[in-house]
């Protein structure tokens, strides 16, 4: 089943996403039941699936996966820094999937392991300085790129299942490439 209508244009909000998208928050809910030992208590495997969508399917949908997921998470430890700042940190975790996602497609999803782990890590854990100090920032480094690295562990190890069983995007790509390339090239006639 394809991304486009029978009727019309394709369109980003297709059944398929929308369904996608849906069941990559409920985990993501589901991951953030799951804590890493942290001063806030919110770093927990919400962004698993937020960096599976990224990587896999879209950035899009990674961010929109990473935004909500990281509120599921601030919300069963009950907003600790406040719903302004989480407001915050979901916006952030949006931007830091989206890339994790734009570099795991232009490159691959090692190197963009490497760019996830430092934007959540040491990234989510500077964006507070501003408004916390440094002090935050030295409290929460360290559980943040411990969380960081499990999540992005955990979501390049289901990408690379996906990518193997052409059940991602990236899949459907490189075989539609191949295609493209085997196919027959029509034949120019030669000059006159």
């Amino acid at each position: 089943m394809s991304d486009t209508t029978r009727t019309g244009p394709k369109t980003w909000f297709t059944p398929r996403r929308i369904a996608r998208v849906a069941i990559l928050i409920a985990l993501s809910a589901v991951g953030a039941f799951i804590k890493l030992p942290s001063p806030t208590g919110t770093v927990a495997l919400d962004s698993a699936p937020a960096f599976v969508a990224g990587a896999a399917f879209s950035p899009g949908e990674g961010s929109i996966v990473g935004a909500i997921g990281h509120l599921f998470s601030a919300l069963v430890t009950g907003f600790p820094l406040g719903l302004p700042i989480h407001l915050l940190v979901a916006a952030s975790m949006a931007v830091f999937v989206f890339l994790f996602g734009l570099v795991a497609r232009k490159l691959n999803v090692w190197v963009a392991a490497v760019v996830g782990v430092i934007l959540n890590g040491v990234g989510g854990a500077a964006l507070l300085i501003p408004i916390y100090g440094v002090g935050i920032f030295v409290t929460l480094v360290v559980p943040l790129l411990v969380g960081s690295v499990i999540n992005v562990a955990i979501a390049v190890a289901v990408v690379k299942v996906l990518d193997l069983t052409g059940l991602s995007e990236n899949a459907k790509r490189k075989k539609a490439a191949a295609a493209k390339l085997d196919a027959p090239q029509a034949e120019t006639p030669p000059p006159a």
